[in-house]
This record gives C-alpha cells, sequence and structure tokens, in this order.
C-alpha cells in the first residue's frame, strides 16, 4: 500500500483545527513580543520595512533585488531619530543542492536631524551552506549558515572604510504544513553576530549580535509575508560602544518568480 506524504494527510477537518490554533497563537505570540518591547530601557524600539524579489534566471542562478526603510522611532519626530532608506542588489549561483555562493551591492542613505547624514556605498561576497536539511515525518526542517564579507565605503564628513564580517543562522519552521508552500503559516528564528574586520563604519548606530523570532505566512507560489521582533546588542552613536540594547519590529513583503523550493529561496 503506498504511504501518503505528510503534506497529503490534511483532511479539511485537520487544516481547519491547525489554522484555528495558529491564529490562536498569534495574540500570544503579539503579546509576548509587546511586553518584550515595553522592557526595553536603553534604545528606542526601531521599524523596519522592505520588499524583496528574487528571480530564477538559470538552473543554478538567481537575482534578487531589496528596497527598504529603517527609522529609531521617536515620539518627538516624525522621521524617528534617525531614518535610513537603502536599496540593493545580488546574484547567486548554486554550486550544489547544500551550498551557494553570492556577491551584492548596495546602496545606503540615513538622514539624521540634529547631525550630518551618512551615505553609504557597500559591496558583499558571501557563501550559504543549508546543512541539516531533513524531511522529517511530521515536518521539512532546514537550517541556514550565512557568512558575508562586506567593504563598506561610508561619507558622513568625509569618506571612511570598513570591512565587516556577518554569520547568520537561520531557520523556518512550517506550522501548519510539511514545509513551506501556499498556506502555510511558519516561525522564523535566527541569530546573527558582526565583526569589524578593518576599521569602522562612520554611522549613528550599529550592531553586534541579533536575536528574532515571528510569524510568517506563504500567500501563494509567488508572495510570502514575514513579521518579526529582533532583540540586538548596538549603540546609537558612532562615539558610544556596543553596550546597548534594542529592540526592532520587521516587517517585510517577499516575491519571486521560478524558485520553487521556498525554504532555501526567500
Amino acid at each position: 500500500m503506498k504511504k501518503a506524504h505528510p503534506s497529503q494527510n490534511n483532511s479539511p477537518i485537520n487544516a481547519t483545527s491547525r489554522l484555528t490554533r495558529t491564529l490562536l497563537a498569534l495574540p500570544l505570540l503579539l503579546g509576548v513580543a509587546t511586553r518584550a518591547l515595553g522592557q526595553s530601557d536603553d534604545l528606542p524600539t526601531q521599524l523596519w520595512l522592505a520588499f524583496q524579489h528574487h528571480h530564477k534566471v538559470g538552473e543554478k542562478t538567481r537575482v534578487s533585488g531589496k528596497l527598504g526603510y529603517k527609522e529609531l522611532m521617536s515620539p518627538d519626530l516624525f522621521f524617528g531619530e534617525w531614518t535610513k532608506f537603502y536599496v540593493n542588489g545580488d546574484g547567486s549561483y548554486d554550486l550544489g543542492k547544500h551550498f551557494r555562493v553570492d556577491g551584492g551591492v548596495g546602496l545606503y542613505y540615513t538622514y539624521q536631524p540634529e547631525d550630518d547624514d551618512t551615505l553609504e556605498f557597500r559591496l558583499w561576497q558571501g557563501g550559504t551552506a543549508f546543512w541539516p536539511d531533513t524531511s522529517g515525518l511530521a515536518r521539512r526542517l532546514v537550517f541556514t549558515h550565512r557568512l558575508r564579507l562586506e567593504e563598506r565605503f561610508t561619507d558622513s564628513d568625509g569618506w571612511d572604510f570598513a570591512m565587516r564580517l556577518r554569520y547568520r543562522l537561520d531557520t523556518k519552521i512550517p506550522i501548519n504544513k510539511y514545509t513551506l508552500e501556499p498556506g502555510a503559516f511558519y516561525l522564523p528564528l535566527a541569530a546573527e553576530l558582526f565583526a569589524d574586520l578593518s576599521g569602522e563604519a562612520a554611522e549613528f548606530f550599529g550592531d553586534r549580535s541579533r536575536l528574532s523570532v515571528g510569524l510568517g505566512y506563504v500567500l501563494n507560489k509567488n508572495w510570502t509575508l514575514d513579521l518579526r521582533f529582533q532583540r540586538q546588542r548596538s549603540r546609537s552613536t558612532s562615539e558610544e560602544d556596543f553596550t546597548r540594547s534594542g529592540n526592532v519590529i520587521d516587517f517585510m513583503v517577499k516575491s519571486s518568480i521560478g524558485i520553487r523550493d521556498l525554504v532555501k529561496g526567500r
């Protein structure tokens, strides 16, 4: 007798029950995150909004672009204590099922009402490993390891150059489906570390470590919504040490064309 794939064992009753549990868990997640945000006495909360698009252009190659907005929220300033607008793009090549290399370029502009604005031109090269990639009986689980080297050219009161290394561990746990597919809710978890290798970029804020948790939803094969709450070790001015903590509300809309494996694709 042929054994059904876990994703095919969803009767309408089971699917409705899982969706109901997910919707009931959402207010709890939002409540915990709101309480955590209210406990931050160091830095005001940051708001991040972004749109990202992935496009497969070959069997092993793809390109992507991202348009985003960030601000350090303030009750007294409409655009926050600082505001950042950015656009970036990259290309990647799959060396196999479990490893990918990529390179990209980005332009970032930070507006700060009480100081000089900052313009940054950034290049990066990196590698991503997908391990382990397990196909369990209940859920597919993939851990993503990304290592990236950045060359940062910044202009505030003169041009500066800095190099930074970033490591990110990320996973997306399906909640009501076997894997990430249309109609799937998922739990995104991530941790990221930053290390300056040469010099230090002139910026009004900076990051050293970051943890995030959230809730995502796959609308269809081309669109995904991703909401995350992040806690990070940071600073708010270029003169400070990295001894302060802050919270981030991060919302991203993702789209793609030709990407079949959404776990590794977007």
